[in-house]
């Protein structure tokens, strides 16, 4: 199994099919698709924005266990609309989620995942008599720096599911 998700050849046929300049070596190129597949695979267990306690995840488990680099293939993964995903599938939506992510990398490496130093956030700033409050919510921690790409989103909808946990009460 490749370390990314997709092939070389069909990122640029994808790339090119939608007019974006995805140009490099493809050393460059295979390298972006790299972090753009652990991207993707970040995606699942990331906080969701606005929803203490939630998470996104990609349903089911790695097919070939933890020894398994990549979060794709998957057994017992169904989409939202409770159709099964195979357990030797990648979906074409990673994929072509993967793909997205990659353009986005190739132009700006390390785009995907910044770095986030919670001390060095500023909620207020004044120069002289201008004084500016920042809208940052106190409890979004590290999720607030996840970039949001919405065509991304929008690729893996089906296949990405929200968990939430919290103290659960039974009525007996």
């Amino acid at each position: 199994m490749a370390d990314y998700y997709g092939t070389l050849a069909d990122a640029d046929a994808y790339m090119q099919a939608r007019g974006y300049a995805w140009t490099g070596t493809d050393a460059d190129k295979e390298a972006a698709l790299l972090r753009a597949s652990q991207y993707i695979d970040g995606l699942s267990g990331a906080p969701v924005a606005g929803r203490p306690g939630c998470r996104t995840i990609f349903p089911g488990t790695k097919a070939g266990g933890r020894t398994q680099l990549r979060a794709w293939p998957r057994t017992g993964s169904v989409d939202r609309d409770g159709q099964p995903v195979g357990p030797d599938e990648v979906p074409q939506e990673v994929v072509y989620a993967t793909y997205e992510a990659a353009y986005r990398e190739l132009a700006s490496p390390g785009s995907l995942s910044p770095d986030f130093t919670a001390s060095s956030l500023v909620k207020r700033e004044k120069v002289a008599s201008l004084e500016v409050e920042y809208a940052v919510s106190e409890s979004a921690g590290n999720s607030a720096i996840i970039p949001v790409v919405s065509s991304i989103n929008s690729l893996l909808y089906s296949l990405l599911v929200t968990r939430c946990g919290g103290p659960a009460f039974f009525v007996v």
